[in-house]
């Protein structure tokens, strides 16, 4: 792989069959969730919180579905 960089952009060149077309899509999502990542101030212990959250958060919104 060969990164470069100019004043504006960070370009990627990498040979088309050496990655999955899937793992190519995912790519800029993967780049973003690490500049987030390296930017947070999030500890485990609250990500881990916020994570059970969502789950019962979700669980309740697709119980009734779910239980039919």
């Amino acid at each position: 792989m060969k990164v470069s960089l100019d004043k504006q952009d960070i370009v990627v060149h990498r040979l088309k069959d050496s990655i999955t077309q899937t793992a190519w899509a995912n790519f800029p999502d993967d780049v973003e969730l690490m500049s987030l990542n390296q930017n947070s101030q999030l500890t485990q212990e609250q990500a881990d919180d916020l994570a059970r959250k969502i789950d019962c958060s979700v669980w309740q919104a697709l119980r009734d579905k779910v239980l039919k």
